[in-house]
């Protein structure tokens, strides 16, 4: 056996150095740059989708907002609604008193009912805008695709929590 004879050991060494020495070179101009080029694009990859996460993050919260200053535009609205027919019905007297209020009673509710399913739409397109989001940035930052229930499961308990 050659690498048990003392004679040839030298000889081996000298080999040794010289194939650590080349594949140190090999790697340290070669694989390793490639290695970083790989990690610096998968950092970069991953700094813009969560910048892409965070836009549409504070492009949610942004019609969330909207959705708010609708609904109290609609209340205000609503309000004033009721307060001039209320002083029109002050006005004609009594007996068509009890007559607009039942149709003022009627058109509060279908304004509210409007406004519930409005909130309600709203809220559906928030959801699914939301899960979409959540299930495409899950998707890119760790490239596991997660089922829809988990995804909407996360994001109806993060909506609540926000309530």
């Amino acid at each position: 056996m050659p690498q048990m004879n003392a004679d040839d050991w030298p000889t081996q060494i000298a080999w040794l150095i010289v194939t650590f020495a080349v594949l140190l070179t090999l790697m340290w101009g070669f694989a390793l740059p490639r290695v970083r080029r790989v990690l610096d694009r998968r950092r970069e990859k991953i700094a813009d989708d969560i910048g892409k996460a965070e836009a549409l993050k504070s492009e949610a919260e942004a019609a969330l907002k909207a959705y708010q200053a609708a609904l109290a535009e609609a209340r205000a609205k609503a309000q004033t609604m009721l307060a001039e027919m209320q002083a029109r019905l002050d006005k004609e007297g009594a007996a068509q008193r009890a007559k607009l209020d039942t149709e003022l009673n009627i058109k509060a509710a279908e304004a509210e009912a409007r406004i519930r399913r409005a909130r309600a739409e709203a809220m559906a397109s928030l959801k699914d805008v939301a899960a979409e989001a959540a299930r495409e940035a899950t998707r890119r930052l760790i490239g596991v695709e997660p089922d829809r229930g988990s995804v909407e499961a996360a994001v109806m308990a993060a909506l609540e929590t926000r309530s």
